[in-house]
């Protein structure tokens, strides 16, 4: 797996990270941005501005993602669409929904699974989306 990191083109994981960033700009803010409130139930205190953390934060998590998908399709040799649907469709049920179900199962979130379906979507669609850019550029 790690000599699969020479085969990885950094410049596709950038541009896939900046096209899933904004995918979650139009998702949470445009799509579910009155419902997310009500899934974290904090839907009766006045809405707050966004801090940088909340911007910077999900999107090098995300570029962390992205590039461990760029490194599996490199170590797995995926070259074309199909296949790299695939492999983001897997990663995004296999690991990063249930991921979201299980940090939303604690006493801090009251409604884990409506906070789950509000990101579930969310994380598959980034998903796919990424590894079409990362298959196309590379």
């Amino acid at each position: 797996m790690i000599a699969a990191l020479s085969h990885v083109n950094w410049l596709a994981v950038l541009a896939a990270s900046v096209a899933n960033f904004l995918l979650g700009a139009i998702w949470f803010v445009a799509l579910v941005g009155k419902f997310y409130p009500i899934a974290l139930g904090i839907s009766d205190r006045p809405p707050e501005k966004p801090g940088a953390l909340s911007l910077i934060g999900p999107f090098v998590c995300s570029a962390f993602t992205i590039a461990t998908s760029a490194i599996l399709l490199a170590a797995l040799d995926v070259t074309r669409y199909g296949p790299a649907l695939e492999l983001g469709l897997l990663i995004g049920v296999g690991y990063l929904v249930p991921m979201t179900l299980n940090i939303a199962i604690n006493p801090l979130f009251p409604r884990p699974f409506f906070y789950t379906a509000l990101n579930a979507p969310f994380f598959i669609l980034g998903s796919l989306l990424s590894c079409a850019i990362l298959v196309a550029l590379s």
